[in-house]
């Protein structure tokens, strides 16, 4: 016959005269003698010589917990004077911004199948550029179509600020094309 342990566990607990609650931790113990198989000695009085063992008790409720680790996230570029009904303009911030915060999944998941080609479509080399990648002085350049070209400093681990112009093809939200060039 198979045990459940979590059921056993507020039996046991008793049987040993401990007292768990719902929540935080508290454990109560008393001097009460434990079962040996045989038959309990009479419950005694404490007399007045003798004083009655008062019970244990521990009360954690977690105030021991570390507090909690704040992250401060990377400051977000948001390009000046832009209107946010700028659908094209919108989607290159966008991927910008994803990229500067390390937001890999939403990053690539904003570049169509065939820009994710050009990563061999591998999301794990695509992951390890964007964790050293920052963009800066991001700036539009230009609109023609569906098409949306615009300048920027492209920052790596090492330290290096890059000028770069690229365009971007994009089609209901999704980077459909891209294409850049050191300036």
């Amino acid at each position: 016959m198979k045990l459940n342990m979590l059921a056993a566990i507020p039996a046991i607990a008793l049987a040993a005269g401990i007292s768990l609650a719902a929540c935080g931790t508290t454990v109560v113990q008393s001097t009460a003698p434990t079962h040996t198989g045989t038959a309990a000695p009479a419950p005694t009085t404490p007399s007045a010589t003798t004083p009655a063992a008062a019970p244990v008790i521990i009360n954690n409720n977690n105030n021991a917990a570390p507090a909690p680790v704040i992250v401060v996230p990377t400051p977000v570029y948001v390009p000046p004077n832009e209107p946010a009904s700028d659908p094209l303009w919108s989607v290159a911030v966008a991927y910008t911004n994803d990229v500067n915060n390390g937001d890999v999944s939403d990053a690539w998941n904003m570049l169509g199948p065939s820009v994710q080609a050009g990563w061999n479509s591998s999301y794990n080399t695509y992951a390890a550029w964007v964790h050293q990648t920052l963009f800066s002085n991001v700036n539009e350049v230009s609109k023609s179509g569906d098409a949306v070209t615009f300048t920027f400093d492209l920052s790596n681990s090492a330290g290096t600020n890059v000028p770069y112009t690229a365009t971007f093809t994009v089609d209901n939200g999704i980077i459909t094309s891209s294409t850049s060039s050191q300036t």
